[in-house]
């Protein structure tokens, strides 16, 4: 899939709020009681790991999640990985990514308006809200057939507290 093909398909990720129905097996907001508009506009997602990305389209196409996410102030996700990549935009509050790498706990934090992309595949992470609470958008590129968009995990050893 050339560069081109899939900064489109990114592009048009988010203008799909429906688009998780696909799916058949996950619970899906009904269409009408999602605001028509941007959901998230203009986040800035630096490091976009391309091969992840590539790695998650085969030849027939690609499973597709669209979640909204709301953790409350100081509150923090399950260490978890994704059976593929995840754009994530943060569309209000802050939270706080963290993984291993290079034999280190790494923390992150990225505001309103930022945005990253975790790799999946194994890449064990979570995430922790600001502490006035974070709400935040992802959009799932998954193998196609993936039963479920998130898969539970020990936390790295570098990250224990």
């Amino acid at each position: 899939m050339s560069k081109k093909c899939l900064a489109a398909l990114i592009a048009a990720a988010p203008l799909v709020p429906g688009a998780a129905a696909f799916a058949g097996h996950v619970a899906v907001v009904p269409p009408g009681t999602v605001p028509t508009g941007m959901l998230a506009a203009h986040s800035s997602i630096e490091d976009v790991p391309v091969s992840a990305l590539v790695r998650a389209v085969a030849p027939d196409g690609t499973d597709l999640f669209v979640q909204h996410v709301q953790l409350g102030a100081n509150s923090a996700t399950g260490w978890h990985t994704h059976p593929g990549p995840a754009l994530v935009a943060i569309a209000d509050g802050s939270l706080t990514y963290e993984d291993a790498r290079a034999n280190r706990c790494n923390r992150i934090v990225y505001e309103e308006g930022e945005g990253f992309v975790d790799r999946g595949f194994g890449h064990v992470h979570r995430a922790i809200a600001g502490s006035d609470g974070v709400d935040f958008y992802v959009v799932y590129l998954l193998p196609p057939g993936t039963p479920m968009h998130v898969i539970s995990a020990g936390g790295p050893s570098e990250c224990a507290s």
